[in-house]
């Protein structure tokens, strides 16, 4: 929520070395959610009546955190007035100001905080996106070189570049973190102007899954900024970093918080219905698909969700007709195809196995576990050609799957009569399942290749 009273610009520039102390505006808190305002109200109080340094960057710390980035900016000036080299305060006044757009005045005050703190990566990258934004591009890519090599340092560099170079530089970014959907998106733009179509839509696989998703960073100051947010969606985005981390029970905390704040946040539920699932809460999971579904009828990633959980608690036909339901209403999402495609696997719909992970490939040409699940079809149809392409297509990266692929192709070269080949896909096949520590399929691949090289 934006504040609504208007509040003057700040002029930074025309200031020294010191802030001069400028009264805080009114603030209408019957806008905010209950929490927020129970956040809010309190620091606002005691700034109002102070020019203390600590209790006025305590609040432009919790304004800040609400999206309160016109305000916030007022909040820090008046603690700077009395602690005019707190670089801390500078710092997390620039990224109010860079946030609410006022950029020139967010480099000003950026370089000033540097100056305090010369060795913060986090101030020297909030700098360089404020240049950039600004249209200093010489001066933003000068920034963005200067810091240690990082997924961020590199994704800054690449937007400040053209062509072969900025492709390049974005490939180290999206290589250093595969789920930075924001390089991601940027080396799709990259390639899209060098005419690089399809490699441009392999570089945005997953990305509606991983455009939220960015690198950690060493960043103290904003991270205390982000822990203050009791909005239902700064909760989400807590609880989300939560259980990606695995701390499940912290997760679940941070969802009921959230929509205990906003009943209606139908993000809130989809979310229950797999973290229910994965602590085991079968009938909480049940609970918040319902939930989901009163609120809105037509959400897919609600139907998707709960024929994960159905899947997995061997409800196979309820699991069929949600994936069936995901896949009418968000025909892209190549998740719904694949699973409705293992279903039919499983029961033995061969046929129509092979064309739901068809169109899972049609979706997302790498879906590896698609190509992996076609093959198998293919190597029982003794279509052994077909069979060795898909699972050519599914080695790679070379992780825990790429064990059974390899073993895979082994065992298909091997019914190809091509025991030169076969003994070469289960040798690497051993290599990889030695370095993952998978014994029962080293076994097994060892059992093969001494029957294949035996006298």
């Amino acid at each position: 929520m934006r504040l609504v009273a208007a509040i003057a610009v700040l002029a930074l520039t025309a200031c020294g070395p010191r802030e001069a102390a400028q009264e805080l505006p009114p603030l209408d808190m019957s806008r905010f959610q209950p929490g927020v305002r129970a956040a809010i109200e309190p620091a606002y109080k005691i700034a109002a009546g102070s020019h203390d340094a600590a209790s006025n960057a305590a609040l432009g710390r919790v304004l800040h955190a609400h999206g309160q980035y016109s305000i916030a900016p007022i909040a820090y000036r008046r603690a700077l007035a009395t602690a005019p080299k707190d670089a801390s305060v500078l710092y997390l006044m620039g990224a109010a100001l860079a946030s609410d757009g006022k950029h020139d005045l967010a480099i000003e005050v950026l370089r000033r905080s540097l100056a305090e703190r010369p060795s913060s990566t986090a101030a020297r990258l909030r700098l360089a996106d404020s240049l950039l934004a600004s249209g200093d591009t010489a001066a933003a890519s000068k920034e963005f070189a200067a810091l240690p090599p990082s997924p961020q340092a590199l994704y800054g560099l690449g937007r400040t570049q053209t062509g072969e170079e900025a492709v390049a530089t974005l490939r180290k970014a999206s290589g250093m973190f595969p789920r930075f959907g924001a390089a991601r998106f940027a080396l799709a733009a990259a390639l899209r102007k060098l005419g690089r179509t399809e490699e441009a839509e392999r570089a945005l696989a997953d990305y509606e899954r991983d455009k939220l998703v960015a690198p950690p960073l060493d960043d103290p100051d904003m991270a205390a900024v982000e822990q203050l947010d009791v909005s239902a969606t700064g909760l989400l985005r807590r609880a989300a970093a939560a259980e990606r981390a695995r701390q499940l029970e912290e997760a679940l905390r941070l969802h009921v918080q959230a929509s205990e704040a906003d009943p209606k946040l139908t993000q809130v539920w989809v979310n229950l219905i797999s973290l229910h699932a994965r602590m085991k809460n079968f009938p909480a999971a049940e609970e918040a698909y319902r939930k989901a579904l009163a609120l809105e009828p037509n959400r897919a990633e609600a139907y998707y969700n709960y024929g994960v959980f159905c899947m997995e608690t061997e409800r196979v036909d309820e699991a069929r007709k949600a994936f069936e339901k995901a896949a009418a209403l968000d025909g892209a999402n190549p998740e719904a195809w694949h699973n409705l495609g293992v279903i039919s696997q499983e029961s033995g719909d061969l046929t129509r196995a092979a064309k739901l992970f068809e169109e899972t490939i049609a979706r997302k040409p790498d879906h590896r576990s698609a190509h992996f699940h076609l093959g198998r079809i293919y190597a029982n149809q003794k279509r052994y050609a077909a069979a060795i392409t898909q699972f050519e297509r599914a080695v790679e990266p070379l992780d825990e799957m790429s064990a059974s692929v390899l073993y895979a192709l082994g065992a298909v070269q091997a019914r190809n009569r091509d025991r030169a080949k076969a003994v070469e896909y289960l040798q690497r096949a051993r290599g990889v399942a030695m370095t993952h520590g998978q014994s029962a399929v080293l076994h097994s691949i060892e059992r093969d290749l001494a029957l294949l090289t035996r006298p």
